[in-house]
């Protein structure tokens, strides 16, 4: 019995044992595996991951898209990765099956540069993997842990390799800052988002991830100036978004979520609203340049959460006697107007001549003109001002922060409103004449491949937005976005964002009409 029971002791230590030494090398494989991503975290905003697996590699050097949206150098720099580094086999074993991350970070005089990071697989050294770099040709110049890579063109390429950690960049500035970060921080909240959304991308091609508080800094290599228009809403946002890449030959397509980690945003009022169909934007002329279009499945439940957030931002008490003021000055109730009036959908949207109009739609646009009568002047006799400021911020918030004392039109069940007068005159020679966005092929195209219903809606027209850009961005940039071999065939931008339970179910559309796509014959 004795001999028994001490097999049994000996039989469930070693269990305890091994499984103890198993999961310990699980958890320290797990570890070192995610420190590819946090390189990648520590340094940049906007990331673009993948699987260092043959059948994906080469189901992504088929996209000719990519060197339209990345541009020929940048793209032909990425190449030459694929082709001189990754495709030596010491190297390729070193990497197989690993994540890649390429990490797009603001350079020196508006140019942005990228970081590859990943790691070693186990049993690959450092000795082994520059032995093999030097055999291929490549001159390597290394110090304790950079290595400079001149490539037979002549193409220039800095590489570190320290313990498990690879990171390769057309930079040695960007390697140096990566080399000099705490990639053990527990405590990068971006990551650990990644970390959480990659346990559900395992059948995905390629993922891009968003961080929206470090993207600002990237735009502004290409933006002159602050962020204006409906690109506003990228400033300083705490954000991310985690999106699949869904495979395509005529259009970039990325679908996942966001999450508003701020519970002060004025995003935070949507995600847990129900996605309605959008029918706002029949209202939209023929040169709308971009729009912004928010969706309210019940007002008054909604108008709640709009008073904690003036709450936040300390403004409730002035909101408050803004309306107070007015009941009392006019002997209205405004709460039994635009609440009662208002039906679900609101709209910002910029014209092609940089103009801003905003918009409502309504339940009842004869009864609400009634009761703006005594808050407005006549302009002419369609067109109002309201003579008093910040009523429509008051009901709605953000989005009409600028529109102070708007000039105003109802037509068909919509609020229609803009600073100035004649913006709304060449609105309603649009709209009478039946010179609407919807009717435009491109928008119809980009429109059909998307969901219907939404809850917040981004979108730019190229064509209607040429002027502002050329005004706005960088010259090498705008050149890019004219240029035959770079955006001047894509057509549109479209983040679409659907409410669902504390976070939003994301659409990102890139697209160009297909009786232009052009193939492009370079390869990853």
């Amino acid at each position: 019995m004795k001999k028994l029971i001490f097999s049994i002791i000996v039989l469930v230590t070693a269990i305890i044992t091994v499984a103890y030494l198993y999961f310990s090398k699980l958890h320290a494989d797990h570890s070192t595996s995610d420190v590819g991503l946090y390189a990648a975290t520590s340094s940049s905003g906007l990331i673009f991951s993948f699987e260092n697996e043959k059948s994906i590699t080469d189901i992504l050097k088929e996209q000719h898209l990519f060197s339209e949206i990345l541009g020929l150098q940048k793209y032909e720099q990425l190449s030459l990765l694929k082709k001189r580094l990754l495709s030596l086999v010491t190297v390729n074993r070193a990497l197989e099956n690993q994540q890649v991350y390429i990490s797009f970070i603001p350079g020196d005089k508006q140019q942005i540069d990228f970081v590859c990071t990943t790691q070693l697989n186990t049993g690959i050294h450092t000795p082994q993997i520059l032995h093999s770099i030097k055999a291929s040709g490549i001159q390597v110049e290394s110090t304790k842990d950079l290595s400079k890579l001149t490539l037979a063109d002549s193409s220039i390429f800095y590489l570190a390799l320290k313990e498990n950690l690879v990171v390769v960049s057309n930079s040695q500035t960007q390697v140096i800052a990566v080399l000099a970060k705490n990639l053990n921080d527990k405590d990068d909240k971006f990551a650990e988002y990644i970390k959480t959304g990659n346990r559900f991308n395992k059948n995905s091609l390629a993922q891009l991830y968003i961080n929206y508080n470090t993207l600002p800094a990237l735009l502004k290599n290409i933006i002159a100036g602050k962020l204006s228009g409906e690109l506003a809403s990228l400033n300083n946002q705490n954000a991310f978004a985690a999106l699949s890449y869904n495979y395509s030959n005529e259009k970039i397509l990325l679908t996942g979520t966001t999450v508003v980690n701020d519970p002060n945003s004025y995003y935070n009022l949507f995600p847990n609203l129900e996605a309605k169909k959008i029918t706002i934007l029949n209202i939209l002329p023929k040169n709308t340049s971009s729009y912004a279009i928010f969706a309210i499945d019940s007002y008054l439940p909604w108008k709640k959460k709009l008073d904690t957030w003036f709450s936040n931002k300390q403004e409730d008490k002035k909101i408050t006697k803004l309306i107070a003021d007015i009941n009392a000055k006019y002997h209205l109730n405004l709460d039994e107007i635009f609440p009662k009036y208002f039906k679900d959908q609101l709209i910002t949207f910029q014209l092609s001549t940089t103009e801003k109009i905003g918009a409502i739609n309504l339940s009842n646009g004869d009864k609400l003109s009634q009761l703006l009568i005594d808050l407005s002047t006549d302009y002419n006799e369609e067109i109002k001002t309201l003579r008093e400021s910040d009523l429509l911020y008051a009901y709605f918030g953000q989005p009409f922060e600028g529109f102070k004392r708007p000039f105003y039109t109802i037509i068909d069940n919509y609020l229609v409103f803009a600073n100035h007068a004649n913006t709304l005159e060449s609105f309603l020679i649009s709209y009478k004449n039946n010179l609407l966005f919807i009717n435009t092929p491109n928008y119809i195209n980009a429109n059909n491949q998307l969901p219907g219903n939404s809850t917040i809606s981004f979108y730019i027209d190229h064509a209607n937005s040429n002027e502002i850009f050329r005004k706005n961005i960088y010259a090498p940039f705008y050149k890019h976005m004219q240029s035959d071999k770079g955006l001047k065939t894509y057509d549109s931008f479209t983040y679409q964002l659907s409410g669902d339970k504390g976070k939003f179910q994301t659409n990102i559309l890139i697209d160009k009409q297909p009786d232009i796509l052009q193939k492009d014959s370079l390869a990853l």
